[in-house]
């Protein structure tokens, strides 16, 4: 019976605490956070393409928001919003491709049209792009873009081949925007086709229509 009392007891004091605990937890773990106005590189392309390189060693570092707004604006951002046009061009302008940020306090969707990160999970899901294991230099960069194909709004199931072939290349548009952008503005990064999809796509909930297909790591380069 003592221990009847004390369960009631505390299970009352925990109804009694949970509106303040939902509070703190959803300050904790924002639903949703806006980005800073992204501003544009200022290197001439020609230096860009000549600074241009793959990086596979980087410093833990974290972006900040300027510069992760920055980098996904460049990626794939809208660069004639009244016409609803991106950075990165898709074929019949589909615009199938969604961008994921993987950090380590969780994965977002980026929202371009709002200028907003959306939380979709608070787990670190970086470690799910590029090879397994404990030399994973994904897990030192502070960002893992995943590029996610929607399928369904590409709308090409009758023709899985070209479906399949206009994925890929359009997905090397935004990575190669991120290239870019990175030799502008300092940064290191790797494109990955080395990924684990079947486990990303379930962490970040995905229908079957949503596929990830690549990833990209980013980060200061190492010290």
């Amino acid at each position: 019976a003592g221990y009847g009392v004390i369960a009631a007891a505390f299970a009352a004091k925990l109804r009694e605490l949970e509106p303040a605990l939902r509070k703190s937890h959803a300050a904790a773990w924002p639903a949703t956070i806006a980005l800073p106005e992204p501003k544009r590189a200022e290197m001439p392309l020609g230096e860009a393409l000549a600074r241009r390189a793959t990086h596979r060693e980087f410093s833990p570092e974290p972006l900040t928001d300027q510069e992760l707004a920055d980098l996904l604006w460049a990626a794939n951002g809208y660069n004639r919003p009244d016409e609803k046009k991106r950075t990165a061009p898709t074929a019949v302008n589909r615009q199938e491709v969604d961008l994921y940020v993987l950090r380590a306090d969780g994965a977002f969707l980026y929202d371009a049209a709002q200028n907003s990160l959306v939380r979709v999970s608070k787990d670190d899901l970086r470690g799910l792009t590029g090879r397994p294991g404990p030399n994973n230099f994904a897990l030192e960069a502070p960002v893992a873009l995943v590029y996610v194909v929607d399928f369904e709004r590409q709308r090409m199931k009758d023709r899985p081949a070209d479906s399949l072939k206009y994925a890929y290349v359009d997905c090397g548009f935004v990575g190669q925007n991120v290239y870019l952008h990175c030799a502008a503005t300092g940064l290191s990064t790797v494109f990955l086709g080395s990924l684990q999809p079947d486990a990303i796509a379930e962490a970040l909930g995905l229908p079957e229509t949503r596929r990830p297909v690549f990833a990209q790591t980013v980060g200061r380069p190492a010290p």
